[in-house]
Order: structure tokens, then sequence, then C-alpha cells
């Protein structure tokens, strides 16, 4: 080999050292690593009752009824935190799906944190079936794509009908697809007065047709059945202590599984440069090795 040659050969392998030197300490990474994780195989559906009637102020001190289902909601995620939690919401007009089945409790419990009931006549009147459809299909579907799964519905409600045009619908169908739950009940029979305005306590309470302050009452009887149809048990919530819901949640038998997932930590990919920068600095230190010789030889 020439000299020039191998002066281009040295300059070559000296400046690819240098790249690859600084690709190294660069330290590059892509893709994921595949993780595993360990999580109970319960979906627990949370339905919640959103109707005005849910804030009236007939808890344990008077606390309202959504104050103490968003407690009880909190003790639930905080017993069961490797589940997956999706709920679904019922007003006098509207049914929607607030959250899709999610590991994530903390965002589980900022949204129970943010849950609500409707605005004095938002809706003309409430139906405790409303969201029997949604709830069906949202158990069905989650069972098409997570066959091995299993299902918990949890149904929170005072049971309040305030709506004609006639018989409340049957939940029976929730039975066949749901491995257990509870029917919460909130109020009392005794009733409780409903403030026009949660953010705006001075605005006073609802008016009934003769003027008086109107009152909610539980429908036990109604939420008893509504429980009987699901195949689940039921709950009248009279206290504040969480302790009946953990005592509930315990009684949900759960599997733990084992599931891949590829939204691991990216993988670092240093090594493919760390290889042909070794190789490179060996060839330098050779290099350098036999230049030496080469001075020695011609200095004897």
């Amino acid at each position: 080999m020439s000299a020039k040659t191998w002066q281009i050969l040295t300059i070559a392998r000296r400046v690819l050292i240098v790249l690859l030197t600084v690709v190294v300490l660069a330290r590059p990474t892509w893709g994921a690593a595949p993780s595993q994780m360990r999580t109970a195989d319960l979906d627990v559906l949370v339905v919640v009752d959103r109707t005005r009637s849910m804030v009236a102020e007939d808890g344990p001190g008077d606390v309202s009824r959504m104050a103490l289902l968003k407690k009880d909601l909190k003790a639930l995620s905080a017993e069961l935190p490797s589940v997956r939690f999706g709920a679904i919401t019922f007003g006098g007009e509207v049914v929607r799906t607030e959250m899709p089945f999610t590991y994530d409790t903390t965002a589980f419990d900022a949204w129970v944190d943010g849950l609500y009931a409707e605005r004095a006549f938002d809706g003309s009147g409430s139906s405790v079936d409303a969201p029997r459809e949604e709830v069906v299909d949202a158990l069905e579907r989650d069972r098409e794509r997570y066959p091995e799964r299993r299902r918990i519905v949890v149904f929170a409600s005072d049971g309040e009908n305030t709506r004609g045009g006639g018989d409340q619908e049957s939940f029976s169908e929730v039975n066949d697809l749901s491995a257990g739950g509870v029917v919460l009940g909130y109020g009392t029979e005794q009733g409780g007065r409903m403030p026009w305005d949660d953010e705006r306590p001075q605005d006073g309470y609802l008016k009934d047709g003769e003027g008086q302050e109107a009152r909610s009452k539980i429908d036990l009887a109604n939420l008893r059945e509504i429980a009987s149809q699901m195949g689940l048990e039921s709950l009248h919530r009279t206290t504040t202590d969480p302790a009946e819901i953990a005592t509930e949640a315990s009684t949900w038998d759960s599997k733990l599984l084992t599931e891949e997932s590829a939204t691991g930590a990216k993988v670092s990919r240093v090594w493919i440069f760390g290889f042909p920068l070794i190789a490179l600095l060996l060839w330098e230190l050779w290099g350098h090795r036999r230049r030496g010789h080469e001075a020695e030889e011609v200095l004897s």
C-alpha cells in the first residue's frame, strides 16, 4: 500500500472516530422495549346519575348525595388500583360515556373530582333507565375486545323517576354481560332540599308547584328492582364511612393477568455505533504501533 493511500485511510479513520464518538455521546434511542405489567382482570364500569336530585342535601350531616357519591368512588378506586375504570353518566336529557376504560386511576379520580349534577331545568324530568342501552353497548364492546377480562358494574343513583311516558325498561341484559357489581343508592325516604345552584347557595332551593321547597326522596324499591335485574347487590349509602364500599369491592374476586405492552422505555442503540468505534480505535492504536516500529527500524 502506497504512503498516499495509507494517509487517506488514516484521515478517513480519524474522521469516522470523531463522528462515531459524537453519536455515542448523544446516546441514540429508538423503538420501545416490550414491557410486562400485572393487572387485575376486572373492568369496572361506573354509571352515575347526574340529575338535579343528586344534589339533595339529605346525606349524613346534610352532605349532598353527589358529595357522598364522589367520596365513595374515590374509595373504590383506592381499593382497586390495578383494574380498568370506565364511566357513563346520565341526566334529564343526556347520556354519555365520560371515560373509556383506562388503567389510569389518577385520571379517573380527576374525573370524579370534576363530576357535577345537571343544572336546574336542564332536562324535562329524569328516567333511571336512560343509560340502559349505553351500558349494554359498552359492556358488549369490551367483551368483544377483551374476552379474557371480567366486567363489573357500579350503578349509582337515587332511583327517582320524574318523567312520565311508560314503564321503566329492564336492565336484565346487564346480568349476562357482567360478573358482579353493586347498585349504590343515595338519599333518604324523608327526602332532601335541592339548591338552585351549587355555587350560589344564597339563591335558595327549588320550589314545587305550590311554592314550597321541593324535596327529592330516594326510591329504594326501584333501586332494588334494578339490582335484581342486573343480578347485583344493592347498598343504601347512609354513612360517609367508605368501609362498606371496600367490603363490597373485596367480594369481586379477581385474578392477576400479565399483559404485554410496547409502550415501555425507549431502547438504547448506542451499541450499534459503539462496536465500530472500538474497531476503529483498535485500528488507530495498531497504526501508531506500526509507525513506531518503522521509526525504530529507520534509527537502527
